[in-house]
């Protein structure tokens, strides 16, 4: 499980682009290419800071005016996500 201090990196062999506000990133392993909406795009850019779960959770809060519930929760989900098709890794 993935814990709010741990740190989240990008898997540096992913290719991503942000296109019109959507992050496009391609997974060598598999060849496959993944589309994030606004909020996980808005993720993938804090994620080329080492930022621990806790810090993005907070960003995403303050940017989305959600609650710190719903945004940890999804948050959470979306990392555990990226990191099973091998985008991110955790520290």
């Amino acid at each position: 499980m993935l814990s709010l201090d741990q740190v989240v990196r990008r898997n540096d062999k992913t290719a991503s682009r942000v296109l019109a506000g959507e992050a496009i990133v391609l997974t060598p392993q598999d060849s496959k290419i993944h589309s994030f909406n606004e909020t996980g795009s808005r993720v993938w850019e804090l994620l080329a800071e080492e930022l621990t779960v806790s810090e993005i959770v907070n960003q995403i809060r303050g940017e989305f005016e959600v609650s710190e519930e719903q945004a940890q929760s999804d948050v959470i989900a979306f990392l555990e996500g990226l990191e099973a098709k091998g985008i991110v890794t955790f520290g």
